[in-house]
């Protein structure tokens, strides 16, 4: 048997010691690994933003015939790595970056934006523009500038990241599957306030295994298994991000309360709704309504009419008061 990879040659040090050495390490890597989020750390909150991104290479990865040597005796002269990576290439271009990323956020939030501070969370259009995350599928998917969200009033951030996703073989039944890390960070001073990793299956989703053969030419259902997968995935998130020991909410300094729209950032109908409610049209009174002079205490006795000249009807003769 070779020294394994963490042993160096001449390393004279005792099995039992190396190994107590490594699980020290992996218990403390197990501690920081994962970080509960307290009420009161929440409370503490006002502009949350989100941000939802899929590292680089997480694929979709195929790992179903050279994993299963059932699937794999199907093959016939293709090899088992040659069916997978065939496979990973018609699997590619049904769920994209951006969507995957989206779904996981949009879902989350909305299972939890009518509590404070979700309910005062950054717009995601300002976020999406700030991070330049528009063009997901171009850029990078490594971590942004979060810098950028602090003009827009964000002081923390939600983050969540998959970095993995795609099909494999489990115990002979092939399944879709995702995984990945989210947390929570103020934006003034990077403390972490909640961190997690977080993992879901198509099994655990309690859906029907997808036949691998049948997604090389039809690949949709596969789609359709990955969206459940993220929506069972971004309940679980939404339990951790709500806290049960928490006093109500962060009381909102004077002067501040809901997120606004930058007035250099506002779009074309947003611009003219402000300017129809801050200039109103110079008549606002109904056309059944007489105006009131609001100047006056009393009301001014309404001014008669004078007669006709002649009120006499055409066909009566004139008399004459004198003559009787």
């Amino acid at each position: 048997m070779s020294r394994s990879s963490w042993s160096s040659p001449g390393d004279d040090a005792p099995v039992t010691l190396r190994l107590a050495v490594a699980s020290v390490l992996t218990l403390g890597l197990a501690g920081c690994a994962h970080a509960n989020l307290e009420g009161s750390d929440l409370d503490k909150v006002q502009h949350p933003a989100f941000v939802s991104r899929v590292a680089d290479e997480a694929g979709p990865r195929v790992d179903v015939y050279r994993s299963d040597s059932n699937q794999a005796a199907k093959l016939g002269p293709t090899s088992p790595a040659d069916a997978d990576k065939k496979l990973e290439e018609s699997l590619k271009p049904v769920l994209s970056r951006f969507e995957a990323a989206e779904r996981l956020r949009s879902h989350v939030h909305a299972a939890i934006q009518t509590e404070k501070p979700w309910s005062q969370a950054v717009p995601p259009s300002q976020v999406a523009s700030a991070l330049e995350t528009f063009l997901v599928q171009e850029v990078p998917g490594g971590e942004p500038d979060y810098g950028r969200l602090k003009p827009l009033g964000a002081d923390a951030v939600v983050e969540f990241v998959i970095e993995e996703y795609g099909m494999r073989t489990e115990k002979g039944v092939p399944q879709t599957w995702v995984r990945g890390t989210g947390r929570m960070f103020r934006l003034g001073d990077g403390g972490v306030l909640w961190r997690s990793g977080f993992s879901g299956t198509s099994t655990e989703a309690g859906l029907q295994p997808l036949d691998p053969a049948a997604l090389a030419s039809n690949p949709r259902p596969f789609h359709e298994q990955m969206v459940a997968v993220l929506d069972s995935v971004s309940v679980r998130l939404a339990r951790q991000l709500s806290p049960t020991n928490r006093a109500g909410g962060a009381p909102i300094p004077p002067g501040t309360g809901e997120l606004r729209t930058p007035v250099d950032e506002r779009t074309p109908l947003e611009k003219e709704i402000d300017k129809s409610k801050s200039n109103p049209p110079p008549d606002a009174v109904a056309p059944t309504d007489v105006p009131v002079d609001v100047g006056s205490s009393k009301k001014k006795p309404p001014k008669e009419s004078a007669p006709p000249p002649d009120a006499t009807a055409p066909t009566e003769v004139p008399v004459d008061s004198k003559k009787k």
